[in-house]
Parts: structure tokens; sequence; C-alpha cells
């Protein structure tokens, strides 16, 4: 007795549809993931090779005078808020950073979801011997290790660390209190390295901050300058010099 022929029009609709679903979950299931997947849980690391002289370049420009190569560094927020080339000519003297002795740019803090993303990075010149911050810029870029970077060149500093007080001495892993309500993220700046503090840090129940946590670096005895950053629609940022006491 042979098949129904309604019967066999099911059977081919079904293993259609079964036969479809494979497809679509192969292709789902195989797809590769690229560098510029739209997913943030795959991106690769930011890639900041090709912008980690961008304010150096920014240094000499403003330095030189140069007004066309400046304008042309800034991001299109920062040469809106100037205006002309000619408004940021008159500016130039206050943009010049004035270290009194050499000084290097440190990178402070980022944020990006991966290469090939918007981010913003957070560089400030700091005195090598001296650790005194003289200025702060903001790279814009992709991160993708290409020169693509762009200026911000006015960052406010507006962070205020209450403690520890300036110069003062503290342990491998201070304590800090700052005037913001949400514990910013810290960084530290010591010879010839940099200790990262916790993103958003840590606020204890005596409402200090615990920065720098055991699983993480310590900071070396010696000279340390602590910088807290803030990250809401502009980087701010503050600083404070401390001695790091050799017997904690």
């Amino acid at each position: 007795m042979g098949v129904p022929v309604g019967a066999k029009r099911w059977a081919l609709v079904v293993g259609g549809l079964v036969l479809g679903a494979a497809v679509v979950l192969t292709v789902v299931v195989t797809k590769p993931w690229s560098a510029h997947s739209d997913h943030v849980c795959c991106q690769l690391p930011p890639d900041t090779s090709a912008i980690e002289d961008v304010p150096e370049r920014w240094q000499a420009a403003v330095a030189d005078g140069d007004v066309a190569t400046a304008w042309g560094m800034l991001t299109p927020e920062a040469q809106r808020r100037y205006g002309t080339r000619h408004a940021l000519a008159a500016a130039l003297d206050d943009l010049k950073p004035s270290p009194r002795a050499a000084a290097s740019w440190q990178l402070i803090a980022s944020s990006t979801q991966g290469r090939g993303t918007p981010g913003r990075f957070l560089y400030l010149l700091v005195e090598d011997d001296s650790l005194r911050p003289v200025r702060a810029v903001v790279v814009h870029s992709r991160a993708d290790g290409t020169p693509d970077g762009r200026i911000d060149p006015d960052v406010p500093a507006t962070v205020r660390i209450q403690e520890p007080a300036d110069r003062a001495v503290v342990g491998l892993r201070p304590r800090m209190r700052s005037a913001t309500g949400i514990p910013p993220a810290y960084t530290a700046v010591q010879a010839g390295r940099i200790v990262r503090g916790a993103v958003g840090a840590i606020r204890e129940a005596d409402g200090h901050d615990a920065p720098f946590t055991p699983a993480g670096p310590s900071l070396r005895p010696g000279p340390a300058l602590i910088v807290a950053v803030q990250d809401d629609d502009r980087y701010t940022y503050g600083t404070v010099r401390v001695t790091v006491r050799r017997d904690a």
C-alpha cells in the first residue's frame, strides 16, 4: 500500500525545515569571530603602539607655534570648542607644557571596548625625577595599530584627593580619600613603572578607598605620584605626590 500524497508533501516540508535549521545552525556556530566584531566579549586588546607619540607631536607643534599642525591634531569637538585656527593660535601659550626638567608622557587611563573600537586614552606629562605633573591630554583613537590619534588638550583636573596630604609618607598600599562620591580609578607613577589600581577602587567601611589591592602589584618604597581618574562624559583627574615608606 503506497504512502498518501498528502503525507509525502508533509514529510518534504518537515525535512526542508530541519535541513534549513541545520544550515543556519552551521553558519552561526562556524562563523569566525573578527577583530572588528560588534561583540565586546570578543574584541582584541587595544593596540596603542601607533599613538604613543601623539602627545609628543602635539607638544612639539604647540611649542613651535605650528597652528596648522596643532589644529589638524584636534578632535572635531575640540575644534568646535576653539572655533577657529586664529582662536587656537591665541590659546597656544596656555596650552604649552612647562616642565622644569626632563619629563615623559605616561598613559594613565583608558576607556575602550577593544581594538578597532573608539577609545579615549588619558596621557599625563610627568617630570622624571620630581614626578611633578605638568600637563594632561586625551588621545582619541580606534587603537588598531594605526596613527589615527586626535587630541583633546582641555582635560579638567577637578578630582581632589583629600588624603593623604601632599608629600605624605604612606604604606605600600595607601588608603585614599577623594572628594568624589564614587571611588575613582587610581594609578601610581614611580620611576620607570606604572602601578594601576582597581577600576572603581574599593571603598571600605571607614570611608577610605583601598585602590591597590593585595592581589595586585604594590608600590615600591620611595617617591610616587598617585593619580585619581574619573571617566563619565569626559575624563577628570587629580594628583598627589607621596613617599612610600620602606618599612611597610
